[in-house]
């Protein structure tokens, strides 16, 4: 599995096994990061903002700054907090600019959302997000068991702990993020790379 860091601290320089996820308050310049391909990808930040709604602005404006930039594997399209209804209402208006914009467009998994509500044809990968209880139940599951059936790309969102590592892992994340490798980088990105060497070096995670 792949640790994305969001707002792409610096910290993140220091690490080669370390992806960098864009977030559009942090304002990035494409220039000041390292974008390895496969090791990057981008978040629209509706999970920090404030009543939970996207900084349109900002996040054109981060669409703008990356246009052209290669290997990024999916920016997020802007989502609601815990609202499976209304992330699927704007999915079709938000999947469409961001693919116009050359990026693979990721569907926000959210509490409520099943299998059948998905239009896996269009999505080209999946991000759970979603309030805790949910993202780490069943349908969560079922949904990344599918998108993986798909070969589509699995993100998990909030994962800020060893034991959430090896459960985004058994459920089938290739990748996750989560705040405590931003606030407190130099203590926990080095943890957490170590955990997942050691978990990958025992067979438990891919």
């Amino acid at each position: 599995m792949i640790l994305f860091v969001s707002g792409a601290t610096a910290t993140v320089k220091k690490y080669r096994r370390c992806g960098e996820l864009i977030v559009p308050e942090a304002g990035n310049s494409p220039d000041s990061l390292r974008l390895l391909p496969g090791l990057w990808a981008g978040d629209c930040g509706c999970y920090s903002a404030p009543f939970g709604e996207v900084d349109i602005a900002a996040f054109m404006l981060m669409l703008q700054r990356f246009h052209g930039r290669r290997g990024c594997r999916f920016i997020a399209c802007p989502d609601r907090v815990g609202d499976a209804h209304q992330t699927l209402l704007q999915w079709p208006f938000w999947s469409r600019v961001v693919r116009g914009a050359g990026f693979v467009p990721a569907l926000v998994g959210q509490d409520g959302m099943t299998v059948d509500d998905v239009p896996w044809s269009e999505i080209g990968a999946l991000f759970i997000g979603g309030y805790t209880e949910w993202k780490l139940g069943p349908q969560a599951q079922t949904l990344m068991a599918y998108a993986k059936s798909r070969g589509l790309w699995v993100h998990m969102g909030r994962v800020n702990s060893i034991e959430r590592i090896g459960l985004a892992a058994r459920m089938g994340a290739d990748s996750f993020d989560g705040s405590r490798h931003s606030w407190f980088a130099d203590k926990y990105i080095p943890e957490t790379l170590d955990a997942i060497e050691s978990e990958t070096s025992q067979g438990r995670l891919c």
